[in-house]
């Protein structure tokens, strides 16, 4: 019998081995290329309600990668564990370490090959069907479906450098392992080289901490200091799985009765969760990622609404200057006031801005005037100066307010050979327009030196705009074609070249803001990453449960020699399914608990920014949502997982 027949023989016998390992990077090139489906189609990154999606959607690419690269390394990690005696067997036969890496170059080829295709064409049928959800979710059923060379490339390429360098990795470990090692490799445990309960405590004080030091400098944190807490909570973690049985270990001795009766258990367990560290691990801040990520974007996504009138407190709203966007007052009226949305109220702020440079700063101070009679048809709370007094009005909400005011201290301007020196009466902050181009900070004045300013001081004059129409929801047709009017208006006049332009563009100067657009670009940006989210969620469960499963199942030859070996000394059927279930639930609870709980963290932290967690009762009813749906589909695969072990475990064993 040749090397090839021994060779063939041995792998119809072990024919669920490859299959395996052939299903799971068929997986992850499905996957892979079901996602590039979205983020490289042309028609999604050219649609103008979705400008900037690529940028929104890297964060995602990159957490995919990161974990098919940890996928993909489990898989073959776990393939080539069951290979060893099988090589080992093959040198004693006759077979070099060169024989060896050409069978081991083979194999992966083939089923590299294999992945891709199945995969390629899976990811095809699949990716049709998951865009045409996701772009009717979020209301885009005019983009159509294609695929391009880019989603071809990337999806084969990064999926052939992570294998390559897999394969390279356990090419180079099993050549430079000797017979003894190899033959035996199934007959001997991994080596648990630290048993450290200092190490546990240690580790559990480590991720507390920096999750409580996260939460209480959240406000005054910088970005290194959030990703060096974060770097701080992870290792706390890692450390914690690894050696945190120990710790229970050693303080479950004081109560000898306790300790007794589950010392089958926690030994077990102890060993698991030692060997297991890095799948945990991986589990653990999968979960997180996902329930924190899908918990923020479901609130993002319904609140696209609730976004879209508080940014926009009139529902269309521009700025109208001498050559720009001033189209007549019943060409405006023809297109906005219609029997769909007729008009119910329509203000015109006439506004003043003055430049003024300051040598000492070296800055060009903008000051955007209006008149106090002007500025009580926007307010619910009339106000009254006398000359020589103003108000610094900041159109913003309260809690977004600036620190520093420069304009606090008084201001004076040159009028004929004296100067206007005016006294801050008041500061007011509170959003009452729409957030056009130079319409975020206001000096308030009374209405005789409004105009006496203007006629004094070389500077711009403009009016603000602001419609309400009787159903905003009905006008994304009517702002269009006003956008568009007033874009060929625009281009047959000269372009703005003054100090407007210099501190901004002129397309932000003249642009319209309502609340339609910001609307239908919150829920579709949002609606997209949602899906998105859902998309990588149900991808990163899948994968992680895997991982998990082929790793417990990995060694279910040398536990069923441990529970005969029990079995002989007198344990029941009964005893063993309870130690089963035991280390069931803790090995696949204690990830979700975990993660759950810093994806809770990372949730309250980051509403402090917006008031705190109670004042948002809408994140953490979403946080609950996300993770009551998680821990379920967990149950799930846990009695799934638990019946076929037990099953395995005392079928023809006892």
């Amino acid at each position: 019998m040749t090397f090839n027949q021994i060779v063939l023989k041995m792998a119809k016998v072990q024919y669920k081995k490859y299959i395996v390992y052939y299903v799971c990077n068929s997986f992850a090139v499905m996957f892979f290329f079901m996602f590039l489906s979205v983020y490289f189609n042309d028609q999604v990154v050219q649609a103008k309600k979705l400008e900037g999606i690529q940028e929104v959607l890297t964060v995602p690419v990159v957490a995919l990668v990161v974990f098919t690269v940890f996928f993909i390394n489990y898989a073959h990690t776990i393939f080539i564990k069951r290979r060893k005696s099988e090589f080992g067997l093959f040198m004693t036969l006759g077979m070099s370490g060169r024989d060896i890496s050409k069978l081991l170059l083979l194999e992966n080829g083939v089923i590299a090959l294999a992945s891709i295709i199945s995969g390629i064409l899976s990811g095809t049928i699949f990716s049709r069907l998951f865009f045409l959800l996701l772009m009717k979710s979020v209301g885009l059923e005019d983009i159509p479906f294609h695929l391009n060379a880019k989603m071809f490339m990337y999806s084969i390429g990064i999926f052939l450098a992570v294998f390559s360098i897999v394969v390279g990795k356990s090419l180079f470990l099993t050549l430079n392992r000797n017979l003894l090692q190899s033959l035996k490799s199934d007959r001997v445990r991994e080596t648990i080289k630290l048993r450290s309960p200092l190490f546990g405590a240690v580790g559990l004080a480590m991720m507390v901490g920096s999750a409580l030091m996260l939460y209480f400098t959240f406000s005054e944190i910088t970005g290194g200091l959030l990703l060096l807490w974060t770097i701080a909570i992870l290792l706390g973690l890692y450390i914690s799985l690894n050696q945190f049985m120990s710790f229970f270990i050693e303080i479950a001795k004081k109560n000898k009765p306790f300790y007794f009766k589950r010392l089958l258990s926690l030994s077990s367990l102890d060993y698991k969760f030692k060997q297991l560290t890095s799948i945990l691990m991986l589990v653990t801040v999968m979960i997180m990622v996902t329930i924190f990520y899908s918990s923020l974007v479901l609130t993002f996504y319904q609140s696209s609404e609730k976004q879209a009138i508080d940014n926009n407190p009139y529902d269309l709203a521009f700025v109208q200057t001498e050559t720009k966007n001033n189209l007549p007052l019943d060409e405006i009226y023809s297109v906005i006031d219609k029997k769909e949305h007729p008009v119910k109220e329509h203000l015109m702020i006439p506004t003043f801005t003055y430049y003024q440079y300051n040598p000492n700063t070296d800055w060009q101070y903008s000051y955007v005037f209006m008149s106090v009679d002007d500025f009580n048809q926007l307010t619910s709370s009339p106000k009254s100066l006398q000359n020589g007094e103003y108000m610094y009005y900041e159109n913003s909400e309260p809690e977004y307010a600036s620190e520093n005011n420069a304009y606090a201290h008084g201001l004076a301007f040159p009028i004929g050979n004296d100067d206007l020196s005016l006294k801050m009466k008041e500061s007011i902050t509170e959003k009452n327009i729409n957030l056009l181009s130079n319409a975020y900070e206001f000096i308030i004045v009374s209405h005789s030196e409004f105009e006496l300013l203007k006629r004094n001081l070389e500077g711009f004059e403009s009016t603000i705009q602001l419609f309400n129409v009787a159903n905003w929801k009905e006008t994304t047709d009517a702002v269009e074609e006003l956008e568009e009017r007033l874009h060929r208006y625009n281009q047959s006049n000269p372009p703005i070249e003054d100090i407007r332009t210099e501190l901004t563009s002129e397309e932000d100067l003249v642009r319209v803001e309502s609340k339609i657009a910001d609307y239908n670009y919150n829920k579709n940006t949002n609606g997209i990453m949602f899906f998105v989210i859902t998309f990588l969620s149900v991808s990163f469960f899948f994968g992680t449960f895997i991982l998990l499963y082929l790793n417990l199942f990995s060694d279910i030859d040398r536990e069923k020699e441990k529970y005969r070996k029990l079995y002989k000394i007198g344990i029941t059927v009964k005893e063993v399914k309870r130690i089963i279930s035991k280390e069931l639930i803790t090995l696949f609870f204690i990830p979700i608990i975990l993660g759950t709980t810093l994806a809770y963290t990372y949730i309250v932290v980051l509403a402090t920014d917006v008031g705190g967690i109670m004042k948002n009762p809408e994140l953490l009813v979403h946080f609950g949502l996300v993770a009551g749906i998680y821990l379920l589909i967990q149950v799930g695969y846990f009695l799934y997982a638990r019946r076929k072990m037990v099953n395995q475990l005392t079928e023809n064993n006892f």
